[in-house]
């Protein structure tokens, strides 16, 4: 099993509805799915301009990528939380702990994929900078193998953090949770209606 995955986020009251979510998709065979997006994608590629979810010059694209998934023989996934509905062990001294919120819907995220029916599990997660630095990364890094270790023994599983201008997946699961993130501020449903049985979406489980 691969799992691609990108977070989208909005934190600032002014822009709207709160909230941290993560999303992306399962796939069990990456060369097929790999290929199809190549395909969709290169149309895009004459404009030498780097591909990116959130640059309105690939709206058209960002469409394109749903539809290509929802053809297609994976699972898309989504976990959603609302900033006002997260408990009060989740601030300090600082603020919001994004690294703890996170990594607390990630595990959720796997617990409900129920990682241990297989053999190998590969997650691969668009990179991010982290509040500790190199540090906070490698904190994070540690708590989620330990993680996964611990909650799927007889399962190998790995965490990989990957730039998506490295891996074609990690930057369709980008357009993926760049168009949810819309959704979910907008307050839309359309979105998720159409993709039906094959979106695993879980909301607020902090």
């Amino acid at each position: 099993m691969n799992i691609y995955l990108d977070e989208s986020y909005n934190l600032q009251r002014e822009r709207g509805k709160m909230f941290i979510s993560i999303n992306g998709f399962s796939v069990l065979n990456t060369d097929i799915l790999r290929k199809r997006w190549k395909h969709v994608r290169k149309p895009f590629t004459k404009h030498k301009r780097r591909i990116h979810a959130t640059d309105p010059f690939f709206d058209e694209l960002r469409i394109k990528s749903i539809s290509l998934l929802n053809s297609a023989d994976v699972d898309i996934l989504s976990v959603f939380q609302l900033v006002q509905e997260i408990p009060y062990k989740y601030f300090d001294k600082y603020g919001l702990d994004f690294d703890g919120i996170y990594a607390e819907l990630l595990k959720t995220l796997f617990k409900r994929l129920s990682l241990q029916e297989y053999k190998r599990v590969k997650i691969i997660i668009d990179s991010r900078k982290h509040p500790g630095g190199v540090s906070g990364a490698r904190l994070f890094q540690r708590d989620m193998d330990d993680f996964l270790q611990n909650e799927f023994a007889g399962t190998e599983c790995s965490f990989l953090p990957t730039p998506s201008y490295l891996d074609v997946l990690v930057e369709l699961a980008d357009f993926v949770s760049n168009t949810f993130y819309r959704a979910y501020q907008l307050e839309k449903q359309d979105i998720f209606n159409q993709l039906g049985y094959k979106l695993i979406q879980i909301k607020n489980p902090l």
